[in-house]
């Protein structure tokens, strides 16, 4: 059977190639080798073979690559890949084997510890980049709310919805926008009476600057706020650091005059913005303003705890302030007839204690005094602290000679800090007076307070060496105070997370002046501090101690700009002081444009810083800017006209508000513009000498005119082009306006009626026609008085084109279109006739018939189609308009007369008056075809009906 299967096996095997038997040439001979025959004929005929020319080709050709090929042949031909993996390494270990099974241990552990650092990275950049997504969103929404002029607080007790965008996600989980953005409820009665209140300042301020004198606008900020004790405090830390006097002597006091009197505006700015980091005079005087703030802050509250407490603080009729600091420890410390524990007593006084809240309220001569009714006691405990207090007292910087600071830090060293019962007191003043341990901030028991710890900081602040890396600089403090950070400093107060502001008051003291403004923009309070960050920038921005940043560096979103600076130290801070007025005013410039421009007037203060190059005039230009905004934001009408001023009926102009007060904005009038406006000559003197002033009518005028030109609110342009002097422009806009008024209204023509239907109208549409009109005719009847809008220069002399004389002529000729329209529609065709005849656009006159019936001087109609390339470019988009009107009219008359309504004559003076007729249809329709391609074909075909009729 198997014998059989395998013979049948071999007998098909060999009917495959049977076909290739049977197909081949017979000539050419079969081969009947085995496999180990074949095998043995290829290799001889290999050995028969020369391979090395083929070696030495393909090492010609990796040479040219740089590529040596024998010498990684002969590397291939010694490499031993039985040693590329250790025996060991494939070897099961052995259970005795301990330090194979470390060696083991140890390589596994690399690896996992590589394998967990590589997934904590990669969690940790999409964790980074989940929550920076969802970060810059919330910011973009913030944008975009401030955009459509709403506050944007995170929590608000005010409102109780959320708009669906403020709702949005973008597509994430919502757990990765857990804060929603809600909008804020309109002004309430408290909020507005609170920017009534500042407003009055800045108000005042401008009138102060406009009259060329000094303004305390810190004064008068802190009285705005008098019902806010942080915010009022905020302020007096400003008062101390600027030491501005809380009032100025009348100009009208014999040694008051206007050359003697301070001068507030600027008068920090070349010290804070010459270089990245403020003067060291400025530094000293920054530091010390912000000690007197806090020792006079503390100073009150000694006096409210003694008044609180009459029987135990047992004042008694002495009225000094070392009486009331008596007081005062007596309440604090004195209980049930002993001082507590832990003060030294000195005759049965706490002296040290009393020094130092002495020194606390800045009386360090009453302090002096006190030690010194017990000097004897006090010498004998603590030999030469006397002298040496007395030594710091009366030094201006409160400062100790090297020699009596080491004898004081010997005595600190080793005596105090190591005593078990030393007077915390009397720690702090040897640690104050000699500015021992600056880097231990805290005292137990004597800093309690956040105010007492700022007092002990700046009070141990040094600037004379001048090095702002010591750390005892105001810069080292700064430094320190900024890694604490607002958390540290103002905690949230209440179910809103509201803050007080008392971290912007830490950041004047530090001379971040920048940062305090954006922190009350921005910390999350509702929106109820950022009237008092905005007019904290202008006070500091009066007084020379607010960076702006330039457009380079700012940002659409976040006000607050940190640059790298140049010495690698802090960030230098800048704010975009033009985006924190403009979103502060923005949300009542439309009520109230004059109260607006008043904050715009404050960016020109900054005109005048030097750099980043350029940012003083970028200042400029965006002062002119939101002006140029609120102008056009601005409602027409009388209040539009107070503010930029306005022309009465005569033709005389009366000036606004805004060119009065053009030199706060660093611009002079236009020669004219107001040539003789008392009130900017008056106030001419504020402009400094070193100081560019610009023409008011090139960056006001004329780019708002062409704003509102462009937003279609063509009255309130011209009355800028007019302002600015601009006649011919005038009556440009005017000819443009008119021209699309009348080319609107043939849009709305039916042609397939007859007669009086092109002469209807809508309703708005004669609206807007009557007022333009009304205002073309009575500018250009001024004008033609005045001699204005011409095209005449003030010589007389022709200025080029003659535009001005061209604009007038097309205004007259689209007045009495619009007039022939008013008639047409009353019925009065034959007056409307009259009217579009004497426009001369289209030759109707009965010159242009021969003698014979119905022939036409194509000669003459010929030229007035040539001169129609030379009428106003608003005259030739009208062309179908008035020449269907034309024949509208011509036919209307033609109608009356073969009626006989209103014709009086005989039969010839009617035959007369129709051939008169059918001469002018036709040389309109020859007129017509002349023009060719200017008019659709529907035109053409009403103009050829209309003929068609008047012939009938």
């Amino acid at each position: 059977m198997a014998s059989t299967d395998l013979s049948s096996i071999l007998s098909a095997s060999k009917d495959l190639t049977k076909h290739l038997l049977n197909s081949k040439p017979p000539d050419l001979p079969s081969v009947n080798l085995s496999l180990e025959q074949i095998e043995a004929q290829s290799r001889r005929l290999v050995s028969k073979h020369d391979s090395s020319g083929d070696v030495n080709r393909a090492n010609y050709l990796l040479a040219q690559a740089s590529v040596d090929g024998s010498a990684l042949s002969q590397s291939i031909a010694h490499l031993n890949a039985s040693t590329t993996f250790s025996s060991s390494s494939l070897q099961p270990l052995q259970d005795t084997d301990v330090s194979s099974f470390l060696r083991h241990s140890h390589e596994q552990n690399l690896i996992s510890t590589i394998e967990h650092g590589r997934k904590e990275t990669q969690d940790s950049f999409y964790r980074m980049l989940e929550d920076r997504t969802a970060r810059d969103w919330e910011e973009k929404k913030k944008r975009l709310f401030e955009q459509l002029g709403a506050s944007v607080p995170v929590a608000s007790s005010l409102t109780t919805s959320t708009t669906s965008l403020a709702a949005s996600t973008m597509g994430m989980s919502s757990s990765m926008m857990k804060k929603q953005v809600p909008v804020s409820a309109p002004l309430s009665l408290q909020m507005h009476s609170k920017m009534l209140a500042y407003d009055r300042t800045v108000v005042a301020l401008n009138s102060a600057r406009l009259g060329g004198t000094s303004y305390p606008i810190i004064h008068a900020l802190t009285d705005a706020a008098n019902d806010n004790n942080q915010i009022a405090f905020m302020f007096t830390v400003l008062v101390k650091i600027t030491q501005e006097p809380s009032s100025l002597p009348p100009l009208e006091h014999a040694s008051a005059h206007i050359l003697n009197s301070p001068v507030f505006e600027r008068k920090y700015a070349k010290a804070y913005l010459a270089s990245p980091a403020p003067a060291l005079s400025l530094r000293k005087q920054i530091a010390t303003g912000a000690r007197q703030a806090l020792e006079e802050q503390y100073l009150s509250i000694i006096q409210r705890t003694v008044h609180s407490h009459p029987s135990e603080a047992q004042l008694g009729g002495d009225p000094s302030t070392a009486n009331l600091v008596r007081a005062f420890c007596a309440v604090r410390f004195y209980r049930q007839g002993e001082w507590l524990s832990g003060l030294e007593l000195v005759k049965g006084s706490p002296v040290w204690a009393q020094v130092f809240f002495l020194v606390r309220i800045g009386e360090v001569s009453e302090a002096f005094q006190v030690l010194m009714r017990f000097k004897d006691a006090v010498d004998a405990r603590e030999p030469g602290f006397i002298d040496a207090f007395r030594i710091w007292a009366e030094s201006s910087e409160r400062s100790l000679p090297r020699l009596i600071r080491d004898q004081l830090a010997g005595v600190y060293n080793a005596h105090m800090l190591q005593a078990q019962t030393t007077d915390p007191f009397k720690l702090a003043l040897y640690k104050l007076i000699a500015r021992l341990d600056v880097g231990r901030r805290s005292i137990p028991n004597v800093t309690t307070t956040t105010e007492d710890w700022l007092w002990m900081q700046f009070a141990m602040v040094d600037e004379s060496s001048g090095d702002e890396n010591d750390d005892s600089s105001l810069a080292s403090l700064t430094k320190v105070l900024l890694a604490y950070g607002e958390r540290h400093f103002e905690p949230a107060t209440g179910s809103v997370g509201q803050k007080s502001g008392f971290w912007a008051s830490v950041l004047l003291m530090c001379g971040q002046f920048e940062r305090a403004v954006a922190s009350l923009w921005d910390h999350d309070s509702g929106g109820s501090l950022q009237v008092e960050a905005v007019h904290l920038a202008v006070a500091l921005a009066y007084h020379g101690l607010l960076r702006v940043s330039s457009k380079a560096e700012g940002s659409d979103v976040n006000i607050l700009t940190l640059s790298p600076s140049a010495t690698g130290t802090q960030p230098i801070p800048s704010l975009a002081l033009h985006t924190l007025i403009w979103r502060y005013i923005r949300q009542f410039v439309k009520m109230d444009a004059k109260e607006g421009l008043q904050y715009v007037y404050i960016l020109p203060l900054s005109a005048d810083q030097p750099s980043p190059p350029g940012v003083g005039h970028e200042q400029l230009e965006a002062a002119w800017e939101l002006v140029r905004r609120i102008i056009v934001m601005a409602n027409g009408g009388p209040m539009w006209e107070e503010l930029v001023g306005g022309v009465k009926g005569d033709g005389t102009r009366f000036p606004g508000v805004l060119p009065t007060h053009l030199p706060l904005l660093r611009l002079s009038p236009s020669h004219d513009s107001y040539p003789s406006t008392q009130s900017l000559s008056s106030s001419s003197s504020l402009r400094p000498t070193s100081l560019q002033t610009f023409d008011y009518k090139s960056q006001i005028l004329l780019p708002t005119a062409s704003s509102l030109l462009s937003n279609d609110r063509l009255p309130d342009a011209i009355k800028l082009y007019d302002l600015a002097g601009e006649y011919d422009t005038v009556v440009g806009c005017l000819a443009q306006a008119l021209g699309n008024l009348v080319a609107s209204g043939g849009t709305t023509l039916s042609f397939g009626a007859g007669g009086g239907t092109a002469w209807s109208a809508a309703g708005d549409q004669q609206d807007r026609a009557k007022e333009l009109e009304k205002t073309a005719r009575e500018i250009l009847t001024v004008y033609e008085r005045l001699g204005r809008g011409t095209g005449l220069g003030a010589s007389g002399s022709s200025s080029g084109t003659n535009a001005g004389g061209k604009d007038r002529d097309a205004c007259v000729k689209l007045l009495k279109i619009l007039e022939a329209g008013e008639r047409g529609r009353d019925g009065h065709v034959e007056r409307a006739l009259e009217i579009l005849e004497s426009t001369s656009l289209v030759p109707l006159d009965v010159n242009v018939a021969s003698g014979k019936e119905g022939d036409v001087d194509v000669m003459k109609v010929t030229r007035k189609a040539e001169e129609f390339t030379q009428q106003h470019e608003a005259l030739q988009r009208c062309l179908p308009v008035y020449l269907v009107m034309c024949m509208d009219a011509l036919s209307g008359v033609a109608s009356k007369i073969k009626s006989g309504v209103g014709v009086h004559g005989g039969e010839a003076q009617k035959r007369a008056a129709v051939i008169i007729l059918r001469k002018k249809s036709r040389a309109l329709m020859v007129y017509a075809g002349l023009l060719k391609y200017r008019m659709s074909p529907e035109v053409y075909g009403y103009l050829a009906r209309g003929d068609v009729e008047v012939a009938l």
